[in-house]
């Protein structure tokens, strides 16, 4: 269908949205039409690839004001495939959707498998709150995804988000600089990319890139989107003032601007802008660079590239421009990015997955990691309301419970407190107090210490301070210590499971959840090896490695229910996929976990699991709003849950919480499938096109 209407397809999308009609006609049509024959052939095929995933149900996709057809294919297509139903809130006066809409209702006895609702991105809150909505999908502004997310705290649907648009192209002495140049121009000058160019040029040839890209800008053609000849149509009043803001700012703040062409300063059209010497302390050096600017700093060394470009809290795409074709792979798996190009830059294929991290978002889309997205494990329970109209943010977790010891001591004294597990040793709260901790008869079994904030930020330090060398280790190194540390769990079996038992866990119970501890470890141990890297080839373009990534410092609350299994269950694919982790264990029985940490301090690497015990919900808003925790896995209460998901909006980490809903540790699928391995880790796709 989309083939016999294209024409109209293609006019109305370069009408509306100003875009060059030539990039919709030979771009995003085409790839538009291999989207759905990829995933036509996913929807035969995953009975197999996915076995036992669910679809989620009803998806709702909140598009923003500037929003390009193809974006919204992008979406649909996997969600489709999978046997979900989408709901799709589009801006007013966009007619592109809903042609798509009749198009679909021309094609089969299934009415209402795709929705088409024109309104306001106000509505978002109401789409999400209603009855079914499994999941809400946001592409558009950080800001807007990052209000969305507060919104949506507490209200049941998982939240998608796709954020941003600025890329960045990193030029090294060592490149084609005119094939560079024109990759500059594919990334910010040409109506492919939504969104701005951060240009990091080396200093040995930056004054020879910025004469050729000058020039370079002087031969750019604007004009009217339906105009066969031009390379730039205007984007409409919205886009045109972002830009003019941001160049204002950024000449404020002691910029150099450059703008190819003589524009009126009354034309919807915004000329191709090069910015240059503006101060790393301005505010406009960590904003986001809007379309069709460019925004170019030097550098020295590799080293310093690469602390400049992961230095921003956005992580979306970016290209590396080298003849070394080792220094370009080595930058390329270096850079914090979704998604990285080696000598191209903004190639796209049906099953090659493109997504983001840090402030991008951390949906995805293209191949399995798309329909992932749209899928969930089986026996799942559909997502509900668990929102409480009492809670308050401002005071969740700030009241800490009196640290005075309670309750009756029957037979021999506690043994003395067990400190924090921080750095790779015990050590003193800064509080300088414990808190007590009853068996299952009420009576005093043991003291451990009351954390606060202050460990909670030196558990996050010390965990980033392990981390490039837990990243930097091979997966063999990490199964062995796995290993290590099953067998050093089996060695304390008697142990473990006296305290299981005075926590009232019957004895075969407390064994049986022992041995299944330790086989976790040891099937995290061998599933560490592969890791999940992959290398496919993209249609025409070549090679592109699928990559699985650390998350970077994983903070995570256990439940209170099997505290020495969910520990583990929690820990161990953590450590496997190569993250640092700060742990708050079972508040009713932390014991068993400590114990453990006795045979961590000698068999990991400094820092990298640190153990902070206290009140749940107090450390549970310490590590929900520190900046520097990279994710967070929460199983806890429905209140925690919501709280979480809210204040995960300060730096839009990613989260996973249980809603306040129990869940089955000692089953295979909940306590060690295959969601966890999605969980504990990120898809980077590493291009590596072939040709001139």
């Amino acid at each position: 269908m989309i083939q016999k209407h294209q024409r109209l397809l293609w006019t109305l999308e370069s009408l509306v949205t100003g875009r060059a009609i030539r990039e919709v006609r030979d771009r995003d049509v085409p790839l538009a039409q291999q989207l759905l024959q990829y995933y036509a052939v996913q929807a035969h095929t995953q009975e197999e690839a996915l076995a036992g995933w669910e679809p989620m149900g009803v998806i709702g996709l909140i598009l923003p004001p500037m929003f390009s057809f193809l974006e919204m294919m992008w979406s649909i297509c996997p969600a489709l495939a999978v046997g979900c139903t989408v709901v799709v809130l589009v801006p007013l006066a966009s007619p592109t959707p809903l042609l798509l809409a009749q198009l679909a209702g021309e094609l089969g006895p299934f009415p209402g498998i795709l929705n088409m609702i024109s309104g306001p991105a106000s509505l978002g809150s109401v789409l999400a709150s209603q009855p079914g909505v499994q999941k809400v999908v946001f592409c558009g502004a950080v800001e807007e995804g990052r209000a969305l997310r507060r919104t949506l705290a507490g209200m049941g649907p998982e939240l998608g988000l796709v954020l941003g648009a600025e890329s960045l192209l990193l030029l090294t002495e060592m490149a084609d600089v005119d094939s560079a140049v024109e990759g500059v121009v594919n990334a910010a000058w040409s109506d492919r990319s939504p969104g701005g160019l951060r240009l990091l040029i080396q200093e040995s040839v930056w004054d020879e890139t910025m004469r050729r890209l000058q020039a370079r800008m002087g031969r750019l053609r604007g004009g009217r989107g339906l105009d066969g000849a031009v390379d730039m149509g205007a984007r409409g009043a919205a886009a045109h003032a972002l830009a003019q803001r941001y160049v204002c700012e950024a000449q404020s703040q002691g910029a150099q601007v450059f703008q190819a062409g003589d524009v009126p300063s009354d034309s919807p059209f915004f000329p191709p802008t090069l910015v240059s010497d503006l101060p790393p302390a301005s505010p406009c050096t960590q904003a986001e660079v809007p379309w069709p600017v460019v925004v170019a700093s030097p550098f020295r060394t590799a080293k310093e590239a690469l602390a400049v470009a992961n230095g921003t809290p956005r992580g979306g795409s970016a290209s590396v421009w080298s003849e070394r074709l080792g220094q370009a792979l080595d930058l390329g798996y270096r850079l914090q990015m979704g998604t990285v190009w080696i000598n191209a830059h903004g190639l796209r294929d049906a099953a090659v997955p493109t997504g983001g991290c840090k402030e991008s978002g951390s949906s995805w889309h293209g191949g399995l990691d798309g329909l992932y997205e749209y899928l969930r494990p089986p026996g799942t329970p559909a997502r509900l309301p668990y929102l409480s109209e009492n809670l308050n943010y401002d005071i969740f977790g700030l009241a800490v419970p009196s640290t005075l010891p309670a309750g009756s001591e029957t037979g021999p004294g506690p043994a003395p407190p067990y400190g924090l597990f921080v750095g790779g040793r015990f050590q003193a709260p800064g509080g300088r107090s414990s808190r007590p901790v009853q068996d299952s008869h009420g009576n005093l079994h043991g003291y451990v210490a009351e954390g606060g904030a202050k460990d909670i930020r030196g558990a996050v330090e010390a965990a980033h301070q392990a981390a490039p060398g837990w990243v930097g280790q091979s997966p063999g190194t990490r199964a062995a210590l796995l290993w290590a540390l099953a067998a050093a769990l089996e060695r304390r079996e008697s142990a473990l499971v006296s305290r299981l038992e005075r926590q009232g866990v019957e004895l075969k119970a407390a064994k049986a959840e022992v041995e299944l501890s330790v086989r976790r470890l040891r099937a995290w141990g061998a599933r560490s090896q592969t890791q999940g890297h992959s290398l496919q080839v993209a249609e025409l373009r070549g090679p592109v490695l699928r990559l699985r990534e650390p998350l970077g410092v994983l903070a995570i609350v256990c439940p209170d229910e099997w505290p020495l299994l969910a520990f583990v269950s929690l820990l161990a694919p953590a450590l496997a996929y190569g993250n640092t982790v700060v742990l708050v264990p079972s508040g009713t029985c932390p014991f068993p976990a400590l114990d453990v940490c006795q045979d961590m301090a000698t068999l990991l690497p400094v820092g990298l699991v640190n153990v902070v015990t206290g009140d749940r919900d107090h450390l549970t808003r310490c590590l929900a709003l520190h900046q520097d925790v990279q994710a967070l896995w929460y199983f806890g209460s429905a209140q925690g849950s919501q709280f979480v998901e809210w204040a995960s909006a300060g730096n839009l980490k990613p989260v996973w919480v249980n809603t306040g809903y129990p869940r089955a540790w000692d089953q295979e699928a909940e306590g060690a499938g295959p969601e966890l391995e999605l969980r504990a880790a990120r898809t980077k796709s590493l291009w590596l096109p072939m040709g001139d």
